[in-house]
């Protein structure tokens, strides 16, 4: 074995060493980092009213929450950053 090959084993030996060992110690550091969860929402009660609010629609119309009584009202919102 020349000096060439012995140097190039080396560095693979040493350089899967280091691989393994780097594997092991980064899951126990990353596994110690707890992931947030939601919060559990409980489902309103009941007969639950939204709070009132007032609205303006693209053409500037205003709608306001209690004209709706009664009716089901879908609301999306749209943004851009």
């Amino acid at each position: 074995m020349n000096f060439k090959n012995a140097i190039l084993l080396t560095l693979a030996i040493s350089g899967g060493a280091m691989f393994l060992v780097l594997q092991k110690y980064s899951k126990e550091y990353y596994s110690s980092f707890e992931q947030p969860r939601a919060p559990v929402i409980d489902q309103p009660a009941a007969r639950y009213r939204a709070p009132d609010f007032i609205l303006a629609d693209l053409d500037q119309n205003e709608f306001k929450l209690s004209d709706s009584q009664g009716n089901v009202v879908v609301m999306m919102f749209w943004t851009t950053w």
